[in-house]
């Protein structure tokens, strides 16, 4: 009997490069490259530079989708009228590992919510084929606890699952399985050996994280709201900078602010919007000199809530992917899975299940 399976291929790695080659047709190219001893994700010139096996970029791609540094329109002063100039052009971001997926998801939750789509970035989507790629976590992954280590759940075209000699490829839109029609040739059907093979390197993925690395997260939201006045938060953000690099290397933190630019002779105006983070002191200045948000403390404290308080209200689900960014470039050396667990009390309980034996035998 032949197998047969109607949603997936398979790409021999020798294929890879004509794959990359291949898929320019549908846009510019963008992929994780080297650069020193990191990562980043690149426009590509060279497709033997892409790198399939790192754990994390020091951006992630949203920068492209989102643009860390943008114009939003130009208007004159005089007749104020408004023309936007902005024409995304088609690209195809690969080698996008599953939180960043995700993390793409929640901002299409935020600027896409409702009627009023985000103009810009809807434009931007819609230009933007997405290639995600398996991944193998380190010490700072939790991507486990926030439900983000799959791909499910997420809006991708293509998905390539490495399984030795070659790479699962499922296939997730028709965009993705238009890709797979035009490079027909590099590609085989699935064998069982290949499908039963695919079926043990997902399930064995969550052995893979360590279980000191990973917060549990069962309840956090509510953790961190009786723990609002928590001396924790003092004690962590004492060795914080406010530098923002948490926030600027976030898969899912949007907060921008803007400025109006004219032009020499005055007659056109333009609106530049840049990321910012709600680390910054003066991030929550307002008109008065009143800040919401006065101290090291309080923005750190921010944060947290933001991600694990104010988005499940907002979108259902948390802000945070596990991505592990955030506590992996932080110059104080501050780890958000510690800061969580030291709130939920981890090592408080001398001997483990005793609370709950406890509580049944009362």
């Amino acid at each position: 009997m032949n197998f047969q399976l109607e949603k997936a291929k398979i790409l021999p790695k020798e294929n890879l490069s004509q794959f990359l080659e291949g898929v320019r047709q549908f846009g510019r190219l963008i992929a994780p490259v080297k650069k020193k001893e990191k990562y980043i994700f690149s426009e590509i010139d060279d497709v033997s530079k892409v790198e399939t096996d790192y754990v994390r970029t020091i951006l992630p791609p949203k920068k492209f989708i989102l643009g860390y540094l943008r114009e939003r329109f130009e208007y004159s002063p005089e007749r104020m009228e408004f023309v936007e100039n902005f024409k995304p052009q088609p690209q195809v971001i690969f080698g996008v590992h599953s939180c960043d997926l995700h993390g793409i998801a929640i901002l299409d939750a935020v600027y896409l919510k409702g009627d009023n789509p985000d103009p810009r970035y809807l434009a931007a989507r819609k230009e933007t084929t997405l290639i995600g790629i398996s991944c193998v976590p380190d010490d700072d992954c939790f991507c486990i606890s926030t439900g983000t280590a799959f791909p499910d759940g997420t809006s991708w075209d293509l998905f390539f699952t490495d399984i030795g000699d070659s790479y699962f490829v499922s296939i997730g839109s028709v965009k993705g399985d238009e890709i797979i029609h035009s490079l027909e040739s590099i590609f085989r059907e699935i064998s069982k050996k290949e499908l039963s093979l695919y079926k043990r390197v997902t399930a064995e993925k969550k052995h893979l994280f360590k279980d000191k690395n990973i917060p549990d997260l069962e309840r956090i939201t509510q953790v961190i709201e009786l723990e609002y006045d928590s001396e924790i938060w003092e004690e962590e953000a004492e060795r914080c900078f406010s530098c923002g690099t948490c926030t600027n290397t976030c898969p899912t933190c949007f907060c921008y602010t803007s400025v109006d630019m004219p032009s020499i002779d005055g007659k056109v105006v333009t609106r530049i919007e840049f990321i910012t983070s709600c680390q910054y002191p003066y991030y929550s200045l307002v008109a008065g000199g009143h800040r919401f948000h006065e101290n090291i403390k309080e923005r750190f404290r921010n944060r947290y809530y933001h991600k694990f308080v104010g988005y499940p209200y907002q979108i259902e689900r948390f802000g945070c992917v596990g991505c592990g960014r955030c506590q992996h470039e932080c110059p104080a050396g501050i780890r958000i899975v510690d800061t969580l667990k030291k709130l939920r009390g981890a090592g408080d309980e001398e001997e483990p299940g005793k609370v709950t034996n406890d509580i049944h035998s009362a």
